[in-house]
């Protein structure tokens, strides 16, 4: 049963403290450095895929740090399936365009582990697509 706490603690870490808290610091380096070299990034409500930590996953992020001067992120539920080396998380978010337009919007995504980072990831918003 520790094993399993300690998996927990590990993914909801992964996801809170290591990827949305870069994500909310726009620290691409530290936002990228949780995706393993040839992970995917699907956007499955839009039917948008990003292929590549260095190529489609890294001009996503790009693109949306450009595209939004305030990140937030907050009110995390997850779902750990250790066995599975996954996590679910639903969460709630605001993002401030430059223009001052705000965007808020309740999603989820579902994260697939391999060697502690990201293999693939699986997101389903609440709103049209921000990550182009």
């Amino acid at each position: 049963m520790a094993t399993q706490s300690k998996l927990h603690s590990f993914y909801t870490d992964m996801i809170e403290q290591k990827y949305f808290a870069n994500v909310r610091q726009k620290n691409l380096a530290a936002t990228l450095a949780c995706f393993c070299e040839d992970a995917v990034f699907t956007i499955q409500s839009a039917f948008v895929v990003h292929e590549g930590r260095d190529r489609g996953i890294k001009r996503m992020f790009e693109r949306f740090f450009e595209n939004y001067t305030t990140v937030m992120h907050m009110d995390f539920v997850h779902i750990v399936d250790p066995e599975k080396d996954r996590c679910a998380v639903q969460f709630n978010a605001v993002l401030v365009a430059p223009n001052g337009k705000k965007t808020t919007m309740s999603n989820c995504n579902v994260h697939h582990f391999e060697n502690g980072k990201f293999k693939r990831v699986y997101v389903y918003m609440s709103c049209d697509n921000v990550l182009i």
